[in-house]
């Protein structure tokens, strides 16, 4: 394994995540709505909170200019047949106003890995990146709200 490069992990992304914070880009009931779960303190899981549905995976790392291989998470969103993304963040030189434990974010740099993988990086806003969790939520709500069992008797 890998040494690691900080001796503390940054814990930016969680704070930004966190309703109060990511309500300065969207509606405050679509930040309550926005649900993660930190699976290894890089990777989160995007999930529907009442019905703890996963909607999407994404590994989360600071920028530092690398490629983030993500391999293993993109076989796994391919396995449970959800949307998954690199996310990495460059901080900011300020705190985060809603948690000044950690700095806030100034912007992302994105890639789909699931489905439709992307070749290059997309350059995101704060704003932009809480509106592409929304819409990638929404999307997979749709998409899991019609379901059948598989003892439907249409079948």
């Amino acid at each position: 394994m890998r040494t690691e490069l900080y001796s503390c992990r940054d814990r930016s992304y969680g704070a930004w995540h966190r309703a109060p914070s990511i309500a300065r880009f969207i509606d405050r009931t679509q930040a309550e709505s926005l649900t993660m779960a930190d699976l290894d303190s890089v990777l989160f899981t995007e999930y529907d909170h009442l019905g703890k549905v996963p909607l999407a995976l994404v590994e989360v790392a600071r920028d530092i200019g690398q490629d983030k291989p993500a391999g293993v998470l993109m076989r796994l969103a391919q396995l449970a047949n959800v949307p998954a993304y690199v996310a990495l963040y460059t901080p900011t030189a300020s705190a985060n106003p809603s948690n000044g434990n950690w700095t806030d974010i100034e912007c992302f740099r994105v890639q789909r890995l699931w489905p439709q993988p992307e070749d290059g990086w997309r350059r995101l806003t704060p704003s932009q990146w809480a509106h592409a969790l929304v819409r990638i939520r929404d999307w997979q709500m749709r998409r899991f709200a019609v379901r059948e069992a598989a003892n439907d008797p249409r079948y």
